[in-house]
C-alpha cells in the first residue's frame, strides 16, 4: 500500500512542477516583441556656392594716410592743452579755498536735514504677523485709503508698523482716523512723517 501511495504522491509532485514552470506561459499569451525603430541622421544638404561680385573699391594710397592723420594729431594736441588748464583751474581753486579756512568750516556745519512735522501720517499698529499685515493693508487700499508698512515687505516674527497717509492736514488724518476706525476697529494715532524711515 505504501508503494501505491507513493506513486500518486510523485505523480501529483510532477503535475505541480509542470503547471509550475508551464502554466505562466499560457496565461501571458502571445508576446509582442517590438523592434526598436533607429531615426536616421539625414545627410548634410548640398548647398549651392554663390559667388559675390567684385567690389568696386577704390585703392588708397598710403602716402596719403600721413596727411589724412596730421589733424586728428594736432586735436589731441589741443585736448591735452584744454585738460591741463582745467587741472591748473582746479589747483588755483583748492588753493584759494585753503586759505579761506573759516568758509571752509560753515560749509561743514551745513548739513541737508529732512524736515519733520511739515507732514503728518496715521499709524495703526504694529504686528509680527506678516499675513494680518498684508491683509490690513489689502482691506484698507481696497476701501482707496494709501496705506503702507515699515518695513516695506512684513516678515513673519518682525514688528511691522502699518500707516495710512501722509498728509500735510491734521485735521483730515483725524477726520480719516474716524473712517478707518469704523472700518477696522484700531484707533491708530497721528504721528510726524518722515520720508527717509525705511
Amino acid at each position: 500500500m505504501s508503494s501505491h501511495f507513493q506513486n500518486r504522491l510523485v505523480g501529483v509532485i510532477v503535475l505541480v512542477a509542470l503547471g509550475v514552470i508551464f502554466l505562466p506561459d499560457i496565461l501571458d499569451g502571445k508576446k509582442d516583441h517590438q523592434a526598436e525603430q533607429f531615426a536616421e541622421i539625414p545627410l548634410r544638404p548640398e548647398v549651392e556656392l554663390v559667388e559675390l561680385p567684385d567690389p568696386d573699391f577704390d585703392t588708397v594710397d598710403l602716402s596719403e594716410s600721413e596727411q589724412v592723420f596730421e589733424p586728428a594729431v594736432d586735436e589731441l594736441g589741443e585736448l591735452v592743452q584744454a585738460i591741463e588748464e582745467k587741472e591748473n583751474q582746479d589747483k588755483e581753486a583748492s588753493a584759494q579755498q585753503e586759505n579761506k579756512p573759516a568758509e571752509k568750516s560753515q560749509v561743514a556745519k551745513v548739513k541737508p536735514e529732512a524736515k519733520t512735522g511739515s507732514a503728518y501720517t496715521l499709524q495703526l499698529g504694529s504686528f509680527k504677523s506678516a499675513d494680518n499685515v498684508n491683509g490690513l493693508v489689502k482691506q484698507l487700499r481696497k476701501k482707496g485709503f494709501t496705506a503702507y508698512t515699515l518695513p516695506q515687505n512684513p516678515v513673519d516674527g518682525q514688528l511691522t508698523k502699518v500707516f495710512v497717509g501722509p498728509n500735510v492736514s491734521k485735521a483730515k488724518l483725524q477726520k480719516l482716523r474716524q473712517d478707518i476706525e469704523k472700518l477696522t476697529k484700531l484707533t491708530g494715532r497721528i504721528v510726524a512723517y518722515s520720508p527717509t524711515d525705511s
